[in-house]
């Protein structure tokens, strides 16, 4: 019997998870495996180009990226990454980012330009990794996630308190730390 995929609620800016960092997982870890088709559905059903294990009230070290099909109308490929760890970075370049995690809250943030990562991927293989532009960017957005670190915590100064009502509105919604968007939005 094929298993189907499940869409997984999505915690928000406010929930304790995201501000937890993660520790190392077991790659082999039963749950952690049964976990990877719903983070990929549900990144894709959130049109999101990548998803942190924590956005879903996971404490796996994992993250799934997908950063060219929506943009380039490209098949789906989920690449997903565990334990990663970026190993180097160089260059400097600024974009507008967004969260699944904080919806209609976008600023400008400053990232590397080129990374090199290593992860281990779902045959539990550990490999290596170099991105730039877009998908550099994506890469780190997900990983600062298993570190406790939302796109927000990035910005300036001015960038910040511009936001500041937004983002306390969207914190004063967890009960109990927790705050989580369960339906698509319209």
């Amino acid at each position: 019997m094929k298993r189907t995929n499940k869409l997984l609620p999505i915690r928000l800016y406010g929930d304790a998870i995201l501000r937890e960092k993660l520790a190392e997982s077991d790659v082999n870890d039963l749950g952690l495996l049964a976990l990877i088709p719903d983070l990929v559905y549900t990144m894709y059903e959130r049109d999101g180009v990548g998803l942190a294990a924590n956005q879903v009230g996971s404490h796996f070290r994992m993250f799934v990226i997908d950063p060219h099909w929506s943009r380039e109308d490209l098949a789906p490929n989920p690449i997903v990454m565990i334990n990663p760890v970026i190993e180097s970075t160089e260059g400097e370049i600024v974009g507008e980012e967004g969260c699944i995690s904080l919806p209609g809250i976008y600023a400008d943030v400053h990232r590397a330009a080129r990374i090199t990562i290593s992860y281990t991927n779902v045959e539990g293989n550990r490999q290596t990794k170099n991105a730039e532009g877009f998908e550099a960017v994506v890469i780190q957005h997900e990983y600062d996630h298993l570190d406790g670190i939302v796109f927000t915590d990035k910005i300036g100064t001015l960038a910040k308190l511009k936001l500041k009502r937004k983002l306390k509105d969207l914190a004063a919604k967890a009960v109990d730390g927790v705050n989580i968007m369960e339906d698509l939005p319209e």
